[in-house]
């Protein structure tokens, strides 16, 4: 019994017994009720402070876990979270908890906890403790966005890299979809990029009038990858329309009955001696025809789930050419490009790109790679030779959209001042496009060139966007935490 209320009663034994007996019971009776309601008070009080103490520290857990929402530790981090903001023996509680429930979206989570609080003055009642809980909910909500995946599809990207990739990309469009098939104002797209890029042989009105000649071909079609436009085109003017600024298909001339002689003056195998034709993933670096090193065509903007991950299971590593990513970033912003709206046909809306700045929308680029920007060279075949005893006499390499190394379109016939121009071209097209307010995430997959680094750091939106991959178990995680932080969270009770 408190102190206080002892002498409060011995106080009550010293009033007269005679004169002021009524008065000592009138008071007497007073007491009790009136210690029981200062009690209750602060009782009640320091149930206050746990209950308010547990839910900031739900709320603390609520959003660590919604940040981490389809990570293997988010439970963890969540009774991590929760116990760092709530003191163990805080006002003596014994806390149950937190409870933890994940909607089958991944979009609400709903953490609860409740608390055991011993009681001071309310046990005179005969309530020894009382008890005091709480339940935060958090909602992950996908913003307003266009978002294009542009991912590299060249040959070193074969085995578990692209099985990965395309593992990790299906991961984020599964966490931005949840079960729907489409979103409320969200799109997205893709890039897939070699040493050239398939605009879809759909769109044989972006070329140049006449220089799409079929016979080429024969006896294949032309498939759909285009060559690179002069500088500026592929850079600060990479918007510009085809009707101002038209491509060139990509064609691989054939070499076949052209003799070429190493410096023995020994027969060499040319670099694409075609027919036959044999342009598939499986044919690697042995693959021959008019279209080689060609990949998958790029899937526009467009709402539907089912599309995307279509796209991305028809991904793979073409071999031949060499990479530039330049060329895929470029196709990226075409297709986020408001100067673009309506040209892409179906499955594209007619009303998209939207507008730069829209409000509440967001356009987003997603860009992989694995390789420097350069030119490939077939190991003993000409015109390069690389890799064969007898060194060869062409100073040359792949056909890509630049044409030839040896044909100088970049100025140079040296590969690696080649690769240094073709990273200025990108850094410059980085710029406008982050110039436009177009977030850029960027990752590189088990690739330690300083250089090539340091390229995709800079053309990040924010340091935290660029992401290193020491290997291709680990983009699944990096895919995650790009999708999370494409959500909005918000505290919704």
């Amino acid at each position: 019994m408190p102190a206080w209320f002892t002498k409060a009663l011995a106080r009550l034994a010293l009033l007269p017994a005679a004169r002021r007996g009524a008065v000592a019971v009138f008071v007497g009776v007073a007491v009790v009720p009136l210690v029981a309601g200062i009690g209750v008070s602060v009782d009640a009080a320091r149930g206050y402070l746990v209950k308010s103490r547990l839910g900031q520290a739900l709320d603390a857990a609520a959003l660590a876990g919604g940040r981490q929402v389809f990570s293997a530790t988010r439970d963890a981090d969540i009774r991590m979270f929760f116990t760092a903001n709530f003191p163990a023996a805080y006002m003596q509680a014994i806390v149950t908890g937190p409870t933890i429930d994940v909607d089958v979206n991944g979009e609400t989570i709903t953490v609860g906890a409740s608390a055991r609080v011993p009681t001071t003055f309310m046990k005179m009642v005969g309530f020894q403790e009382m008890t005091v809980s709480s339940t935060t909910v958090v909602k992950r909500a996908n913003r307003g966005m266009e978002l294009m995946l542009v991912m590299d599809n060249t040959g070193s990207m074969s085995g578990s890299k692209i099985v990965a990739m395309k593992a990790a990309a299906t991961d984020l469009v599964n966490i931005l979809y949840g079960a729907r098939e489409t979103i409320p104002n969200f799109w997205i797209g893709l890039v897939p990029y070699v040493a050239n890029v398939n605009i879809g042989s759909q769109h044989s009105s972006w070329l140049q009038a006449g220089s799409l000649v079929p016979a080429q071909y024969a006896p294949g079609t032309w498939k759909g990858c285009v060559e690179a436009r002069v500088s500026p085109y592929e850079e600060a003017l990479a918007e510009t329309l085809p009707a101002t600024q038209p491509w060139q298909p990509f064609r691989w001339a054939s070499n076949l009955g052209v003799v070429f002689r190493d410096g023995d003056n020994d027969i060499v195998p040319g670099d694409n001696m075609w027919p036959p034709i044999v342009e598939t993933v499986a044919a690697g670096n042995n693959a021959t025809g008019p279209n080689l090193g060609c990949g998958p065509p790029i899937t526009p903007l467009q709402p539907s789930k089912s599309v995307a991950l279509a796209g991305i299971a028809a991904m793979g590593p073409w071999s031949r050419g060499g990479t530039m990513g330049n060329l895929g970033l470029a196709w990226g912003w075409r297709g986020l490009s408001p100067a673009w709206r309506g040209m892409w046909g179906a499955p594209s809306p007619a009303n998209l790109p939207l507008d730069y700045n829209q409000p509440l929308m967001d356009k987003v680029v997603v860009m992989l790679t694995d390789g420097n920007n350069e030119w490939y060279d077939k190991p003993g075949a000409a015109p390069g030779c690389a890799g064969i005893e007898t060194p060869c006499t062409f100073p040359d390499a792949d056909y890509t959209a630049y044409g030839r190394l040896s044909e100088g379109r970049l100025g140079t016939t040296v590969n690696t001042t080649a690769t240094g121009r073709i990273n200025t071209r990108m850094t410059a097209l980085c710029t406008a496009m982050k110039a436009n307010n177009i977030t850029i995430y960027t990752i590189v997959l088990q690739l330690n060139n300083t250089v090539t680094q340091n390229l995709y750091r800079n053309c990040a939106s924010k340091p935290e966007y660029f992401f290193v991959s020491p290997s291709a178990a680990d983009l699944s995680a990096i895919f995650r935490e790009i999708a999370t932080q494409l959500s909005n969270l918000r505290l919704a009770q």
